[in-house]
């Protein structure tokens, strides 16, 4: 299972945990407390997912690091400061936000477990790969960062 350690961009992981949502949606009942809220749920989870998203790619582009998931190794600074105050993965949050309006747009508490993939999966595979890669570049800050932040919210 190593072998999928930074191999699949986390946006492709976004467009497939989706598909599975939608897949699920169609064969699964939809929840009728959920389809009797607001319809403009869905929006509002993306916008505040994308909203949290940009902001941590603001603070990487301010820190002049790489915000591309897939080079770890080309970090050259430990970003701390702005949401990272509050979260340690901000743009995964932020997907993870928009994908939470998935449940909400297909009314489907079912399609729950496409978040429930996407959380296992990012921790699993792209954060902890990350997190080594951060520990030894930066082993004391980002030690202590890491007691003060925590991965998610």
């Amino acid at each position: 299972m190593n072998s999928l350690k930074l191999k699949i961009p986390p946006v492709i992981v976004v467009a497939l945990v989706l598909a599975l949502m939608k897949v699920i949606s169609l064969f699964t009942p939809a929840s009728e407390w959920l389809v009797s809220l607001p319809s403009g749920l869905p929006l509002l989870f993306v916008a505040i997912g994308a909203f949290v998203a940009v902001s941590g790619v603001v603070e990487f582009r301010r820190h002049k690091t790489t915000v591309n998931p897939m080079l770890t190794t080309e970090a050259t600074a430990l970003v701390s400061g702005g949401i990272y105050k509050i979260t340690r993965n901000p743009m995964y949050l932020g997907m993870l936000l928009a994908l939470v309006g998935g449940i909400f747009y297909w009314a489907n508490l079912f399609t729950a477990l496409g978040c429930l993939a996407f959380v296992l999966y990012m921790n699993r595979f792209q954060i902890e790969p990350e997190e080594e890669y951060l520990t030894g570049q930066f082993p004391d800050a980002f030690t202590e960062y890491m007691t003060k932040v925590r991965r998610w919210i």
